[in-house]
């Protein structure tokens, strides 16, 4: 399972519209289950887990008071760094 796919699975969406660009919440209508949901898959998949609320504080902490949305670029990011890697995921969202 990829990005992709776990990202279709959990929100229902089809892959074709999903890209780097995509907002979890504003794009694809993201709640607190899906998130949980989402964030159980990626732990699967990458081996890291995503903390959404830690990855929210971070972006509000440099935010000009914007509502928070948080894109799948800023997700794989965030899965990079949280395991460590210099190299990019083999996660590819097309």
């Amino acid at each position: 399972m990829d990005l992709e796919t776990a990202i279709c699975n959990v929100l229902r969406v089809s892959g074709p519209g999903i890209n780097p660009n995509t907002r979890l919440i504003g794009d694809l209508g993201a709640g607190s289950i899906e998130f949980f949901d989402l964030s159980c898959d990626l732990k699967k998949i990458a081996g890291a887990e995503v903390d959404f609320t830690k990855l929210f504080r971070q972006k509000y902490a440099h935010s000009d008071g914007a509502p928070l949305d948080v894109t799948l670029q800023e997700v794989v990011d965030y899965l990079k760094a949280q395991a460590g890697l210099q190299e990019p995921l083999t996660i590819v969202i097309q």
